[in-house]
């Protein structure tokens, strides 16, 4: 179980690299200028208009830190971040939904990261 958590951990982290690639390149657009990476990154922590992605990539710290400090993973341990998962990107955050669904209409290989995340949780418990 452990090992299934892991690999949609690693998954999530994809599309969070991706979407944060993203939202780079389209701030670049905004400001147009390269934005250097440490630039970006105060940014994305420090910056007031990017609160939003912060329970995106909060997530993926906390699995990181169940996944080290548990022994025993439970399939019920799988649904609760899976059900995270979806109160996240589920309009709780709409800055967040809104750009999502952004990168998911305009970004092809965001769509690929996406499908190869959402597979991993739909072949274990089954749900769309």
């Amino acid at each position: 179980m452990r090992q299934k958590i892991q690999e949609l951990n690693n998954k999530l982290k994809d599309v969070h690299k991706r979407f944060l690639e993203n939202e780079r390149r389209e701030a670049e657009e905004y400001f147009q200028r390269k934005i250097a990476p440490f630039e970006f990154l105060l940014m994305l922590t420090q910056d007031n208009k990017f609160t939003w992605l912060h329970p995106f990539s909060a997530l993926i710290a906390e699995i990181d830190a169940f996944t080290d400090d548990s022994e025993d993973v439970s399939m019920e341990d799988f649904v609760c971040i899976r059900n995270q998962i979806d109160f996240i990107f589920d309009n709780s955050n709409p800055n967040l939904t809104s750009r999502y669904l952004h990168h998911l209409n305009h970004d092809a290989d965001f769509i690929m990261l996406h499908a190869a995340m959402k597979k991993v949780l739909n072949d274990f418990i089954g749900k769309d």
